[in-house]
């Protein structure tokens, strides 16, 4: 990836993409964001070719737009997340070593830190950044690439589950604790190069964010508009 790409103009579309500030079906207009970035047109381009290959931007004809958040993605993309969480989990507690659990257990307490505030951005981004040292202890670039492309498949889904009134429930508190003491199991089980324990958390912590996400389907179909609040409350 250039040093371009990895600058202003794509983090911020990313993250932008990602906390559902631009809002899936947005169309991304090149001249609009050579001003707001102070960039010529090339850096814009090439953000949006990598948003493409992230699955977060799609192309229709000569316009780009925010890709969609279609119910339809859910199946196939929570099963992907199952079976590569369980892969990830296995290699990083087989491989870890002394210096990547150091990181992991750094991102659990980051993302604990962040659980009182209940804001989604914070909680969505802590919870990636977690997940992402485990699959750098997993030491397979192979698995990981696959991992964290259906990772980052999940977050504007897990986003809208944890948004406004319409989305978020009674139980958030509830939901998060529980998520926070599952991170703290799976550190455990990577420090004791424990395989098969860390494989059985993956399917739990799985089963918890998906029973989570078929809650707020439950409650009406999932769409994010310009007029969805996407703020944390209850």
């Amino acid at each position: 990836m250039s040093s371009s790409i990895k600058s202003s103009p794509y983090t911020a579309l990313r993250e932008q993409i990602l906390t559902l500030a631009l809002r899936p079906g947005l169309v991304l207009d090149e001249a609009s964001l050579t001003r707001q970035f102070e960039v010529s047109r090339t850096p814009i381009r090439e953000a949006i070719i990598q948003l493409i290959a992230d699955g977060l931007v799609v192309r229709e004809g000569r316009s780009a737009r925010v890709a969609p958040l279609d119910i339809d993605d859910i199946p196939p993309l929570y099963d992907a997340l199952l079976i590569s969480s369980r892969m990830i989990q296995r290699l990083a507690a087989e491989f870890r070593s002394e210096a990547d659990l150091a990181i992991i257990r750094s991102k659990m307490l980051e993302f604990e830190t962040a659980v009182p505030s209940q804001r989604g951005a914070l909680l969505s981004e802590a919870n990636y950044a977690f997940h992402l040292a485990i699959s750098a202890a997993a030491n397979n670039r192979y698995f990981s690439e696959f991992y964290e492309r259906t990772l980052v498949g999940s977050l504007r889904f897990n986003r809208a589950c944890f948004s406004g009134n319409i989305y978020a429930t009674r139980d958030t508190g509830e939901h998060l604790a529980t998520t926070a003491e599952q991170h703290r199991d799976t550190v455990q089980a990577i420090a004791d190069h424990d395989i098969e324990t860390a494989d059985q958390l993956a399917v739990a912590h799985h089963t918890l964010a998906r029973r989570r996400l078929e809650k707020v389907l439950s409650m009406g179909a999932l769409s994010v508009d310009s007029n969805t609040d996407l703020s944390l409350t209850r």
